[in-house]
């Protein structure tokens, strides 16, 4: 039994998170927030963010159970994980820039269409004024909030599985080199 917990220990934190990450969805459900989010993030940059994560978390888990399967005895082994690795690093990163696209985009949306029609004697005009700023400020902080929270998913799973190379490096004879 302690032999089958230290080989697959890996893949088992990363079912335990992806079985989290699947709770957190049921529970955005369940809470209307994805009705919410849907009726005013008109980029769908929000849901864009959290289906690629969802799709590189499976990825990653791929990837670890493979490892743990059958980890890697060579250097050359272990090097094109760390290769593989890096792509999830790349996309993480990516899951913040495209965070940040949807806050501009929200940001312009809310200061281009708010104040072209306003008329300050009309009450219905500042109503209509004051909507599309709210959408245009709720775009920009639910994509702002599915890109951070979406690469912190992702970089705590990269994270786990680059200290498992990283020990795998050093029993296969590279020494302190670590996942570049």
């Amino acid at each position: 039994m302690k032999s089958f917990m230290k080989k697959w220990s890996l893949a088992l934190r990363w079912w335990l998170f992806f079985m989290l990450i699947n709770l957190g969805t049921v529970v955005l459900f369940l809470t209307g927030m994805v009705d919410k989010i849907n009726e005013v993030d008109f980029t769908k940059l929000s849901f864009i963010i959290y289906i690629l994560c969802y799709v590189f978390t499976i990825r990653n888990g791929i990837l670890i159970y493979k490892a743990c399967k059958e980890p890697p005895t060579t250097e050359g082994g272990v090097n094109e994980y760390c290769q593989k690795n890096e792509v999830g690093w790349f996309t993480s990163d990516m899951f913040l820039t495209l965070g940040m696209i949807g806050t501009v985009i929200g940001f312009i949306f809310m200061l281009s269409t708010s104040f072209a029609d306003i008329s300050t004697a009309n009450v219905m005009t500042l109503k209509a004024a004051l909507s599309k700023m709210s959408m245009g400020m709720s775009t920009a902080l639910f994509t702002t909030a599915a890109g951070l929270i979406c690469g912190l998913i992702l970089k705590i799973q990269l994270f786990d599985f680059q200290q498992y190379l990283d020990r795998l490096g050093t029993i296969c004879g590279r020494g302190s080199k670590k996942c570049d």
